[in-house]
């Protein structure tokens, strides 16, 4: 028995599992962006009333086709990671467990610290929790995940649905009303210390979102990603493209069926009517995000294209270093000990602002792997969990 495992060398990784995770960070900074530019204490509020008629039309179509769906792609590649790792040990369970507790450990400090320096909206404290959470799951077989994986994804519908006989805490609201005037002065005018102190508030505030929502909703999809990783769903793609240009063809069509029609089967006057609005809506985000997953790794397995994308492949490689970078550089923008440019209604703007963003990362990660082997946080993380 081997007693160290090491990380996996460079010229191993998969080009269009990178670039997949490229575009993911693209997707979720343009999501992010609009929770800088307000408050999770009334976030639907504020962009359900914008005073221009084609800003709320172009919110609405563009919030529909990324709110969700890109948060999808990183948690499934989170999973897809996790079966990758645990095959580099093969039978040294033990080994894994330390490493893997390791990883996750630092990846919660990470975090904590996310949330205490820049914002609320952090995902890599669920993510965490998610890893832990799979170090119980990863020798089922996948019979048995599928179906773990399906009850953790609709949770939020069962736990609506368990609501309607059953007061329970409620698990979609984080709305505070008499917060808000306070929101938008300390966000867009208050020093470091005040919006510190105001995040804080607002990340409480947001706890039973993120405990019965976003939490089994991740681990549900970490387990998608992780069975797709075992069954090596990437070379399966790539070995058959008519097959798989067959797949994308349904994903599509049956997506822009369910877009157009889940809320068409809800009787808002019902009592149920969140429950199934919820499964309608997660039922979407699931072939959407699917149908992304497929467009990005068919393109990406051809030659020609993989290469061109290589400066977003870069990007994904580093994608912890960029993820928080992306925080870094957006509470700068939006928070009043930078520029203050907090409650933005010109949602357009916000976009280029984003896809500017991006593109600047894009080069900054293809300058920074000229010379190194590794994102600097990647780096910090890998020594600590591979010791």
């Amino acid at each position: 028995m081997n007693k160290y495992i090491n990380p996996a060398p460079t010229k191993d990784r998969i080009d269009g599992i990178d670039i997949l995770r490229g575009f993911a960070l693209m997707g979720i900074l343009l999501v992010n962006i609009l929770g800088f530019n307000a408050s999770f204490f009334n976030f639907g509020g504020f962009y359900s009333s914008l005073p221009q008629a084609f800003q709320q039309s172009f919110y609405n179509i563009f919030i529909s086709l990324t709110a969700d769906k890109f948060i999808f792609l990183f948690s499934f590649l989170f999973g897809y990671g996790i079966w990758m790792q645990y095959e580099k040990f093969r039978d040294q369970s033990q080994l894994f467990r330390r490493f893997f507790s390791r990883r996750m450990f630092l990846l919660a400090v990470f975090g904590l610290a996310h949330v205490v320096l820049l914002w609320a909206g952090d995902i890599l404290v669920i993510y965490a929790i998610t890893g832990f959470i799979m170090l119980s799951l990863y020798r089922l077989s996948t019979r048995w995940l599928i179906p773990l994986a399906l009850f953790f994804y609709f949770f939020i519908s069962i736990w609506l649905l368990a609501d309607v006989w059953i007061d329970l805490p409620n698990a979609m609201s984080s709305t505070c009303t008499e917060c808000l005037d306070t929101a938008k002065r300390i966000y867009s005018d208050g020093n470091y210390v005040q919006v510190l102190a105001l995040r804080l508030q607002e990340y409480y505030a947001f706890r039973n979102i993120n405990a019965f929502y976003y939490l089994p909703k991740v681990v549900g999809i970490v387990i998608m990603g992780f069975v797709a990783s075992r069954n090596d769903l990437y070379h399966l793609i790539i070995k058959n493209h008519k097959r798989s240009l067959l797949i994308l063809a349904v994903l599509t069509i049956l997506s822009i069926i369910i877009y157009f029609g889940y809320e068409k089967i809800v009787d808002f006057s019902s009592p149920f009517a969140n429950a199934l609005y919820m499964f309608g809506y997660e039922v979407m985000n699931l072939f959407i995000a699917s149908t992304y997953i497929f467009i990005i790794l068919l393109i990406s397995s051809f030659h020609t294209v993989s290469k061109a994308l290589k400066p977003v492949a870069f990007m994904g490689r580093m994608s912890l270093t960029n993820y928080l970078m992306q925080s870094l550089i957006m509470a700068v923008l939006f928070y009043g000990w930078g520029f203050g440019l907090f409650g933005q209604t010109n949602i357009v703007m916000l976009v280029c602002i984003a896809f500017g963003i991006f593109i600047l990362q894009v080069i900054w990660s293809v300058l920074w792997f000229r010379s190194k082997k590794q994102g600097p946080l990647e780096k910090l993380w890998r020594e600590y969990s591979y010791r």
